[in-house]
């Protein structure tokens, strides 16, 4: 992936997650050098509504245990939709822990076609305008070796199969004497399908979204 800065001192230790089938890589074609990657960025969005990913009320009230061990990293795992628009439209704004993951030289990474319909969605509806939309999907999945995962009726039986609540409540601290609480809904489709995607492959998602906390009892990993 282009946001890698140094080699893997991971263990060769061949990994226990097998990626099924239907996780898919997308062809591979040349690919642009760093300078017009960014330029193609910058002349591609047009305009971005603020928190268009509804991830506001998890980044201020994250805790983040840090990644040290990367000996314990997974081999693989699945990019939720914003962290996916943060790695192609602001790298910057990914958390430590994820920048350490997508740096990892073996990592393999996988999208599923929920956020792929996600992203089209917001772009459909005017709240993710870009200007170059022939390819656009294409072009962001080859720049980061990204593997495209399609639904199948395991996916779809492990949608239905989830048993988390229609509402989570999170909390965080704005001083030493104000707490603020708020109710996030965790069973909005595109949550619960890319959850469904990646309990069915048995890969942990990168995401900021506290709201996939809500599937933890169903064997969910969140990294962040």
């Amino acid at each position: 992936m282009e946001t890698k800065q140094k080699k893997s001192t991971r263990s060769k230790k061949e990994t226990t997650v097998v990626v099924a089938e239907h996780a898919k890589p997308v062809p591979k074609k040349k690919k642009m050098t760093q300078a017009a990657w960014d330029k193609w960025v910058r002349q591609c969005i047009t305009s971005v509504s603020p928190d268009v990913w509804g991830t506001h009320t998890s980044e201020v009230s994250h805790a983040t245990d840090v990644l040290t061990d990367i000996k314990r990293m997974p081999s693989v795992v699945m990019l939720d939709t914003p962290t996916l628009d943060y790695l192609f439209r602001n790298p910057a704004q990914l958390s430590h822990n994820a920048r350490l993951l997508l740096n990892e030289e073996e990592m393999k990474c996988i999208v599923c076609s929920e956020t792929i319909m996600e992203w089209a969605q917001k772009i459909r509806s005017g709240h993710y305008l870009i200007s170059k939309e022939n390819g656009f999907f294409e072009k962001v999945l080859d720049r980061f070796d990204l593997l495209i995962s399609t639904s199948t009726m395991d996916v779809y039986q492990k949608y239905i199969s989830l048993k988390a609540p229609g509402l989570i409540d999170v909390s965080w601290q704005t001083s030493e004497e104000v707490e603020v609480t708020t109710r996030l809904n965790v069973e909005e489709r595109p949550t619960r399908m890319i959850a469904a995607h990646a309990l069915t492959l048995g890969v942990p998602i990168v995401s900021p979204d506290l709201r996939y906390n809500a599937y933890k009892k169903d064997g969910l990993k969140v990294l962040w």
